[in-house]
């Protein structure tokens, strides 16, 4: 008789965050940079207005306005703040959009995530009642169609947590990979042979850097009709205790999110609303200033990690690294541990997959100011000598 297979133990990132001082914290995947101080400033005169009491469960009507018009303007793809049932919702972050989706769609269901994966989206699901399947990539973080529609073909005709949809993250969290039209049409493709949603995580969308443009999955053809896509600002405005983002697809999609919604947070917060919407379309070139500056701190971390034999995957985004550490060390778990005892760390590959094949990479989150990275690589630098 043979034992059962322990349990992966997976690092947990909250924890570990809290392990390092903030010097040499690359842990967590938030922007550590100073809010806008236009921003800060509107938010201080709508909440010293007494502008702070319930709104709708939708949003602000003028930040679902301005989104509207930064989806037009950036995705290509023409929402309806009019219309109903509703085309858009802003929501408490990308999460409250997921967990939304996760009640909507997805009890007694299960969703497919590409491995590896972003944790939430599989603790979201399976604290709502829903199951994750993970589909793994190559060592390129590649994969081919045929093995996607076998995946989903035997998933969606099980008894038990049928496949109701595809996640798709890109660029995407871990490793930063910006899906090419190639790989969008394949998801797409499958998506419709066999009638599955797509639920596509765009946070990362302005952090685009290589050849690979982001191209939102809804904008392909036939797709407009079984999609919702979520956002969020949290990363690209530095609010993410803000917890704004939003949801938006064809009315049908939309309205039963906005339902749950209602009932899980019943609004999201009324003056940081109104402030964001006033700012998010005044700076026509806010958003190639943040991808410039990311791209710097890429190009910064990225060459001083090569130079120490670290491998750095070409992702084609630059908000996170993701890293095979140096050929001397086969496991990112004790390695990071050998980190922390010099006061820096990121996070193992070990936290985003079930399998072992990512035990030997890091993810490395660069949203920090130029001298806490120049401080952190510093640290990593004493722990290799």
């Amino acid at each position: 008789m043979t034992e059962a297979k322990a349990k992966k133990i997976k690092p947990d990132i909250r924890a570990i965050t809290r392990l390092v001082p903030p010097s040499g914290n690359l842990v967590q995947g938030q922007s550590e940079l100073p809010i806008d101080p236009q921003l800060a400033r509107e938010a201080a005169e709508i909440i010293a207005a007494s502008q702070n009491h319930y709104g709708g469960s939708e949003g602000d009507a003028s930040l679902r306005k301005a989104v509207a018009a930064k989806i037009r303007k950036y995705n290509g793809i023409e929402v309806d703040v009019d219309k109903q049932p509703l085309e858009i919702m802003v929501t408490n972050g990308g999460t409250g959009a997921l967990i939304g989706i996760t009640n909507s769609y997805l009890r007694g269901k299960s969703a497919l995530v590409f491995e590896p994966y972003y944790p939430y989206h599989r603790k979201i699901l399976e604290e709502f009642g829903a199951k994750t399947e993970t589909f793994e990539l190559d060592a390129e973080l590649k994969f081919e169609k045929d093995a996607l529609l076998r995946k989903c073909k035997e998933l969606k005709d099980r008894n038990e947590f049928p496949l109701k949809a595809i996640i798709v993250c890109s660029p995407a969290n871990p490793s930063g990979k910006v899906m090419t039209k190639t790989e969008l049409e394949i998801i797409a493709e499958v998506a419709q042979e066999l009638d599955l949603m797509v639920i596509s995580d765009e946070v990362y969308e302005h952090y685009v850097t290589g050849e690979n443009p982001h191209i939102p999955i809804a904008s392909l053809p036939e797709m407009w009709e079984r999609t919702l896509t979520v956002n969020s600002f949290s990363k690209s405005w530095n609010i993410s205790g803000w917890r704004l983002g939003y949801c938006y697809g064809k009315g049908e999609l939309v309205a039963p999110v906005n339902s749950a919604a209602n009932v899980i947070y019943v609004c999201p917060a009324t003056p940081l609303q109104a402030a964001l919407s006033k700012v998010l379309m005044a700076d026509e070139n806010y958003y190639t200033k943040l991808r410039d500056k990311f791209d710097g701190k890429r190009r910064f971390f990225s060459g001083e990690l090569t130079a120490l034999g670290f491998q750095i995957y070409n992702s084609g985004s630059a908000f996170y690294l993701w890293t095979r550490i140096p050929e001397e060390f086969s496991d990112a778990l004790p390695f990071n541990e050998m980190l922390m005892k010099n006061g820096v760390a990121g996070t193992p590959g070990s936290a985003f997959a079930d399998t072992d094949e990512w035990d030997a990479y890091m993810r490395i989150c660069i949203a920090r100011e130029d001298s806490v990275l120049e401080g952190a690589m510093e640290k990593i630098k004493a722990a290799l000598r």
